[in-house]
């Protein structure tokens, strides 16, 4: 049976994404965690995806974070344009950030 894969989210970085509520963040080992006591649900995070979900604060807009993280990794160019993205896709597809 094929695996079906969920379609990406579109993400307007215009926009400003916050948190979803109910979600804690917990490290074990090497890995990042976000879990949902309420919905039992479990998110495995890298370290630049839990890097863009803190800074999701409902303050600043999907720009701001990517220029943030782009100052911080100047090294990395067009790589982090392209994982700041997914990232958001990724994290608003699992319900863990919402757009406002």
């Amino acid at each position: 049976m094929a695996r079906r894969e969920r379609a990406l989210a579109v993400i307007d970085l215009t926009r400003v994404p916050c948190r979803a509520p109910g979600y804690a963040a917990e490290q074990v080992d090497d890995e990042l965690l976000l879990y949902h006591s309420g919905r039992t649900t479990v998110v495995y995070l890298n370290q630049t995806a839990f890097m863009i979900w803190q800074l999701c604060d409902g303050q600043r807009s999907g720009t701001e974070i990517m220029a943030l993280l782009a100052a911080a990794f100047p090294a990395d160019g067009d790589a982090v344009t392209r994982d700041v993205i997914e990232a958001f896709q990724q994290l608003v597809t699992q319900g863990v950030v919402v757009v406002a």
